[in-house]
């Protein structure tokens, strides 16, 4: 399969589009249905691209720019094939000690001096959306609830997560709140985390902290994890749990993180939140939609 995929770049690359869209119809019904129709899209461009060559409709350089365009677009379809079919075959071989289970590490911090937040509401919307999921085998979500201060280099220790999932408070200071040893809030600073996070690192992909004003958080911590996610402004809860549920159903799907959060802002937009925009995914050290973690 690799062989036949570098074929087909060789031909794209090359100019040979028709030879290289024939290729791809080949592989998608075989291997890989769900792009189908965007190759029979890119059939149909190309016909007519040829067909307004034939009658001198375009000049040569608007001929030139539509095929770069074409090129460039067969170029990003081969990739997200050749990536979906890595992903099948290393999901249908789950067992194997290469692919080991994703481990998600649910921090929740609820101080008895803040506003209560529906922290289990959204456990259980995680919980339930990865069961649902394709590849629910590969997810194992480990939850600890009232976690304090004391506590975070310990879990993160003890558990050496893939990803690690904060849901809670945070302040106007940009600062997570956890708890101290009454129960009340202990706001952890910008600095600390981000050098917890540099020691620490191990085997984590991701780090979500799904509290109010955490970006500056996520920022720091993005000089060394792959991808962060933090909240710009205060959320609120139904928003939070709309979108932890829709990003974690998009992983259990299989889907890379930059897709998984793009689904996750657009499902608190279809129900009319209205906080859509409040998300942030920053990745300092690779592309996030080439990450895939059941790969």
């Amino acid at each position: 399969m690799n062989d036949k995929l570098n074929n087909i770049k060789n031909l794209i690359e090359q100019g040979e589009l028709e030879s290289a869209i024939l290729q791809l119809k080949e592989i998608t019904n075989e291997y890989s249905s769900r792009y189908h129709d965007e190759v029979i899209l890119h059939a149909a461009s190309l016909n007519q691209l040829q067909e307004n060559d034939r009658k001198g409709i375009l000049s040569n350089e608007e001929i030139r720019r539509e095929k770069n365009r074409l090129t460039d677009a067969l170029l990003k379809l081969r990739n997200k094939i050749h990536q979906e079919i890595a992903t099948k075959e290393s999901i249908n071989n789950s067992n194997n000690p290469k692919n080991p289970v994703i481990k998600i590490l649910f921090l929740a911090a609820n101080p008895s001096d803040k506003t209560h937040l529906s922290l289990d509401q959204e456990s259980r919307s995680i919980d339930q959306a990865l069961r649902q999921s394709e590849f629910r085998d590969r997810f194992e979500v480990i939850q600890h609830w009232a976690v304090r201060v004391s506590d975070l280099q310990g879990l993160l220790l003890r558990h050496r997560p893939n990803i690690v999932h904060f849901s809670g408070h945070g302040n106007e200071d940009n600062e997570i709140l956890l708890l101290d040893n009454s129960g009340n809030s202990h706001s952890v600073s910008v600095r600390a985390l981000s050098q917890l996070f540099s020691v620490l690192k191990d085997d984590i992909r991701c780090v979500v902290l799904n509290a109010c004003y955490s970006d500056i958080q996520a920022k720091a911590i993005a000089q060394h994890i792959d991808s962060v996610i933090g909240m710009s402004q205060a959320i609120q809860d139904e928003s939070a749990i709309s979108f932890a549920t829709s990003f974690y159903q998009a992983l259990g799907y299989g889907r890379d993180l930059k897709t998984a959060f793009d689904l996750a802002c657009i499902q608190i937009d279809m129900q009319n939140l209205n906080e859509q925009d409040l998300p942030q995914l920053i990745a300092l050290k690779s592309d996030p939609a080439t990450i895939f973690l059941t790969n």
